[in-house]
């Protein structure tokens, strides 16, 4: 529950910035890629039902975790109107991870009732909070790093900050934002292109998560399709009470 929580809300969290540049260079407020893809999960989630009837339910968890890896992989490297495409592949891949999941919960744990689907859903937003969204913002400026040292170690020299303690206290190299400004021409336009490519480039990394979620999906499918399928675990009129 914890990647699948980033791999939505911890995303989603990091996106408006990450597309900024792009859009920007179509004249468009990066937070239109937010609102795209949450009217696109909810015009399907009224739509689930029949969506759910036909793929089962282990089965639209392993399409949705296919789609949102091949989403975020798009919108790494996507670049103009390719966006829209990228967005829509993505927010396709988002809309019934969360709700399936509880619904998994519900159906095959039902003597935990309310506790349980809360405790899912704190875990999961817990771990996004705690770890998922600060990793994502790691990986961004370890990538910036790894980026300018290998291209420009003089001109990073000249930038770097301090280092910074991140999520289990793993060290995160920074750029000092004073320095950066004070910069002009080529010097300036290199670092600016290494932070705009390499922080899009970390959707790219962010995909690992949905694509460990598919091969787990992928063996509760086949773990279940020996047992004779997914099915709800029914309580007794008696175990109800």
């Amino acid at each position: 529950i914890g990647p699948l929580a980033t791999t939505e809300l911890g995303t989603d969290t990091w996106i408006t910035e990450l597309m900024m540049p792009e859009m920007g260079k179509l004249g468009l407020n990066a937070g239109w890629v937010l609102v795209y893809t949450s009217l696109i999960m909810t015009v399907l989630r009224f739509c689930a039902g029949p969506i759910v009837h036909g793929l089962s339910t282990i089965g639209l968890l392993m399409a949705s975790a296919a789609l949102a890896v091949c989403g975020l992989l798009f919108l790494s490297k996507a670049v103009g109107l390719s966006i829209l495409i990228a967005a829509t592949l993505y927010g396709f891949g988002k809309t019934f991870l969360w709700p399936t999941t509880l619904g998994v919960v519900a159906e095959r744990f039902p003597k935990g009732g309310a506790l349980t689907l809360n405790g899912v859903s704190a875990v999961g937003v817990l771990f996004m909070g705690i770890i998922g969204t600060p990793l994502i913002g790691l990986v961004q400026d370890r990538s910036v790093d790894a980026r300018l040292r290998s291209e420009a170690p003089a001109l990073l020299d000249e930038v770097q900050g301090e280092p910074y303690t991140a999520i289990l206290g793993l060290e995160a190299p920074s750029l000092d934002g004073d320095k950066v400004s004070e910069l002009s021409g080529d010097d300036l336009e290199l670092v600016e292109n290494v932070q705009n490519v390499e922080k899009k480039a970390a959707l790219a990394k962010i995909a690992i998560l949905p694509a460990g979620m598919f091969i787990c999906y992928l063996f509760l499918f086949m773990y279940f399709r020996s047992r004779g399928g997914y099915q709800p675990v029914e309580l007794s009129q008696q175990e109800g009470r």
